[in-house]
């Protein structure tokens, strides 16, 4: 990447967002949300990959990643007035048709045009459904971001769900009800996968298990010392109910399965 071209990722991302802003300048709430949420999330994915000592270069890539991956939220929201996929769009897909309609990354090189591309269209994708074949720098960035988004998406939830019981929540995913009960399927699914379906979602604290079963995936060591500098393990469980069941799924978060990786595998 040529230092020359080192602010056009940036410079672009606020020129795209700056679409969305109303006459006065402002952005809806939840498109506001998801432009912090990029910012933290390149802050987060810049940490990650300077904690895995990776050059400078490699560090700055990240960070870019980490900016641009929920580019395709803000076209999805303006469309549908919503965040769920299942209902809409692929937000991975669009966020990568969105680069390709822009003519995105012209100057930069085709290896990082390739590490934004997949960071932007696959991370979120469930691990298992992640391609095969992925060029070793993208994957890279790709596991980074994945990292680096559920981190933030963690903390911004927790901090929600504290203050107020998180209720822009159906505001922004409608199949979402302010309930704090955890749907069986929701559970069942979460014990015998470590994994939640979105489709399933129905309450608040679904969520919360659906975010309790991320620290199963992430994928690097420095990952997991950020998350628990912030005590997001600490906090989740706190907000769930206490069921011996919940136990056994927390309990497991401490095992050899959940302990990370320094390196790609």
């Amino acid at each position: 990447m040529n230092s020359e071209h080192l602010s056009s990722p940036a410079v672009w991302f606020e020129q795209f967002v700056h679409r969305y802003r109303d006459e006065k300048g402002k952005l809806p709430f939840a498109l506001e949300l998801k432009r912090a949420h990029c910012l933290r999330v390149a802050e987060n994915a810049r940490t990650i990959a300077g904690r895995l000592s990776q050059p400078k270069e490699k560090i700055f890539l990240a960070g870019q990643c980490g900016l641009l991956h929920d580019v395709g939220r803000f076209p999805q929201y303006a469309r549908f007035g919503s965040f769920h996929d299942v209902d809409t769009i692929d937000h991975g897909r669009l966020g990568l048709a969105t680069l390709e309609e822009e003519g995105f990354g012209k100057a930069l090189s085709s290896e990082d045009r390739t590490a934004i591309a997949c960071a932007v269209e696959f991370h979120n994708k469930k691990t298992a459904d992640l391609p095969k074949d992925l060029p070793e720098a993208s994957l890279f960035h790709l596991l980074v971001v994945r990292d680096a988004d559920k981190i933030d998406i963690l903390e911004l939830v927790l901090t929600s769900v504290a203050r107020d019981g998180f209720r822009d929540l159906p505001d922004m995913l409608p199949s979402i009800g302010p309930d704090r009960r955890i749907t069986p399927a929701v559970l069942d699914e979460v014990l015998t996968t470590q994994t939640v379906s979105v489709i399933n979602l129905r309450t608040v604290d679904d969520y919360l298990v659906m975010l309790a079963s991320w620290f199963y995936d992430l994928h690097f060591e420095p990952a997991r010392e950020l998350a628990a500098q912030r005590r997001l393990f600490d906090r989740i469980r706190r907000q769930l109910p206490s069921l011996p069941a919940l136990g056994k799924l927390f309990n497991g978060m401490a095992g050899p399965r959940a302990a990370g990786r320094t390196s790609v595998p």
